[in-house]
């Protein structure tokens, strides 16, 4: 049977790593003599979170094979068997899509943040009993949103941060 991979998308990726390297940046100046304790502060409770997240974003999988899903996460790895699949429900909120799959062992929530996140509700509905599957879910198979409204805010935050680094590196270059 083929396997299918579906990875978190790459145009939020990118973004959120640039922003990443920036608090980074960030950081790491106010580290030199002129930055106070607080800034080394803020930058941290920033940093170190932000990393974490894009770590997290950047090692999450989907994978669908004959046999079920594979949800991997930092650390984690779940699998579940069609037959284990209670449920299958969506949620639309604004531009954020959710899939709900409800299983005997609990349940695991999958958005629209994934690469060809239509296909992979299609290929969700095509194995899971139709009984199971709720009628919201299989209108979204043909469609979801694209979800830009996160890339275009991490892009933003990116545009921020070079702005501090341009107002904090301005004196040091005087």
């Amino acid at each position: 049977m083929s396997q299918h991979v579906y990875k978190i998308r790459r145009a939020f990726l990118i973004p959120l790593g640039v922003d990443v390297f920036l608090l980074c940046a960030l950081f790491v100046i106010s580290m030199l003599p002129q930055g106070s304790a607080t800034e080394r502060l803020v930058f941290a409770l920033f940093f170190v979170p932000s990393l974490y997240v894009f770590f997290e974003c950047l090692l999450r999988r989907v994978t669908v094979d004959g046999g079920g899903i594979v949800i991997r996460k930092l650390l984690r790895e779940k699998r579940v068997l069609w037959e284990g699949i209670t449920h299958v429900g969506g949620l639309s909120i604004h531009n954020k899509v959710y899939l709900l799959l409800t299983t005997v062992n609990g349940f695991f929530i999958i958005s629209n943040a994934y690469e060809r996140f239509s296909d992979l509700v299609e290929e969700i509905v095509s194995r899971v009993d139709r009984t199971k599957v709720e009628e919201e879910v299989r209108l979204q198979a043909g469609h979801s949103p694209s979800g830009i409204v996160h890339t275009a805010l991490a892009w933003t935050a990116a545009a921020f941060m070079v702005g501090i680094i341009l107002i904090k590196m301005l004196p040091l270059m005087a």
